[in-house]
């Protein structure tokens, strides 16, 4: 069902300072997105995506900074969608945003962590 852990969501008030203490305290690599204020450190095939600026301001002010959402990528989300609802688990109806079919799985089902499962069958 699940194919794999495609990445972390870590929102930051200020992406360089946060990138400088991945890449000092971590040995990271941190790559900033072009024409973004992402930045993006990539392991294996999964990466840790920096965020910060106007798309985070409301999640910083709500939570704070740190751990904002994980991503999973499936096979098919409608088969996802099957086997939470059979599991009694609530879920958002997918959604389409940057080529992926996305599902949110509610909050209170995945310990308050953002759960997104996607596919790429749009």
């Amino acid at each position: 069902m699940i194919k794999r852990f495609d990445r972390l969501d870590v929102v930051t008030a200020e992406t360089a300072d946060t990138a400088a203490v991945y890449e000092r305290n971590f040995g990271f690599k941190v790559l900033r997105a072009s024409g973004s204020n992402d930045g993006i450190i990539t392991i294996g095939d999964a990466e840790i995506r920096l965020r910060s600026g106007a798309v985070v301001a409301d999640v910083i002010a709500t939570s704070g900074e740190g751990l904002a959402a994980v991503w999973l990528e499936a096979e098919d989300v409608d088969q996802v969608a099957t086997a939470l609802r059979s599991a009694g688990i609530a879920f958002s109806p997918p959604h389409v945003e940057e080529g992926r079919r996305i599902l949110e799985v509610d909050l209170k089902a995945a310990n308050m962590v953002p759960l997104l499962i996607f596919d790429r069958r749009v």
